[in-house]
């Protein structure tokens, strides 16, 4: 039996390095707020606009995550039902599921792109402290989310060619890769 093409297997590589420059993001942050609260305490004398940047870092941070989830399948799902129904029912929860998925994050793409646009880049926003303009920040945050649109697609696609063939939902199949069997 021919194995389907899995398109979570082609994009988790490549969505797990954007994670990962998330996971660096929250380094720097904690780095960052360590060495201003060690200042504080032994100097009395705080590194001005750790508080503005982090605040930017974290949305950066949050948004670099949101890639990985989609395609990993992990975002908040009900299995148990699928479960019961059997593979295809499984199978065909999964494009409803993934057809929610994908238009909350059409959505999402939709008011970070207007957001980003209008609020931000138009009017000039600046951080309070340093001053510094805020709409390279909300630019990457917007092509995370934006980005998320075609990896959701194409996870749907994949999970409605599985529901044709009648093959095994993505879940199971990423449950078979992390345990090995």
């Amino acid at each position: 039996m021919q194995r389907s093409f899995n398109a979570r297997s082609v994009l988790v590589p490549w969505t797990n390095r954007i994670a990962l420059i998330g996971a660096g993001g929250i380094m720097l942050i904690a780095a960052a707020v360590t060495a201003d609260v060690l200042m504080r305490w032994l100097f009395n004398s705080p590194i001005m606009g750790v508080d503005d940047l982090s605040t930017l870092m974290i949305a950066v941070v949050v948004s670099s995550f949101f890639p990985a989830g989609l395609v990993g399948g992990h975002f908040v799902t009900i299995r148990f039902l699928g479960k019961a129904l059997g593979t295809r029912g499984g199978c065909w929860l999964e494009v409803l599921g993934g057809i929610g998925t994908l238009f909350i994050f059409s959505l999402l793409a939709w008011q970070f792109f207007r957001f980003t646009l209008y609020d931000v880049t138009q009017t000039g926003l600046a951080t309070m402290v340093l001053e510094f303009p805020q709409a390279p920040w909300w630019w990457v945050v917007t092509t995370f989310i934006a980005a998320c649109v075609p990896l959701q697609l194409t996870v749907v696609v994949d999970a409605v060619i599985r529901a044709i063939r009648g093959g095994p939902p993505a879940y199971e199949l990423h449950q078979e890769a992390e345990t090995g069997g």
